[in-house]
């Protein structure tokens, strides 16, 4: 699927409200273990980053999460409906509508303590290339992905240099959390 079909096809869920069920208990359950792993595997003994950039975040869910966890949130989607609602969700946040690559900041180096991709990896047409943008990014890099979607993001990820893995499950649902650190 091209780039302008993904981004018709985002586009088109986010017609309706919630498309992704993110209020659901499921989904609460996902964003505290996210953020259990960041705290614990990537920040502590800190309880705070300076930065955290958030790849796909959508309508700001995950977002309102991921903010206590630093003191700049930087979120980043492609689906002007979406950045929309997730601005109404948090004030605070720096809102980026666009693709991650066409970014200024991007090609002036800017850093970012922890770069997260939570349940977004497969809406990109080259999945290395965006973990290796990542890693310029971010020196700690978080990726979260449901089970049944591993065989579209684990070959890529065997190329990273892996500082750690877990699993978590809600019910008959397991998602996976790699994380990795550039410097």
């Amino acid at each position: 699927m091209s780039d302008r079909e993904v981004l018709r096809h985002l586009e088109a869920l986010y017609d309706t409200p919630d498309p992704w069920k993110m209020t659901s208990q499921k989904e609460q359950f996902r964003f505290a273990r996210t953020n259990d792993i960041l705290a614990r595997k990537l920040i502590a003994p800190a309880s705070q980053v300076g930065s955290i950039l958030e790849i796909g975040c959508g309508e700001g869910h995950q977002s309102e999460h991921l903010a206590r966890l630093c003191a700049q949130l930087t979120a980043i989607d492609v689906v002007s409906t979406a950045i929309e609602r997730a601005r109404i969700r948090a004030a605070h946040v720096e809102w980026v509508l666009g693709n991650l690559q066409d970014q200024p900041w991007v090609a002036e180096g800017r850093k970012f303590d922890i770069v997260t991709a939570c349940e977004v990896l497969y809406a990109f047409r080259d999945i290395p290339k965006t973990l290796q943008l990542m890693s310029r990014l971010g020196q700690t890099c978080l990726v979260t992905y449901f089970a049944g979607a591993a065989h579209a993001v684990e070959r890529p990820l065997r190329a990273m240099p892996l500082a750690g893995r877990e699993s978590f499950v809600f019910d008959d649902v397991t998602w996976h959390a790699v994380w990795w650190r550039t410097t």
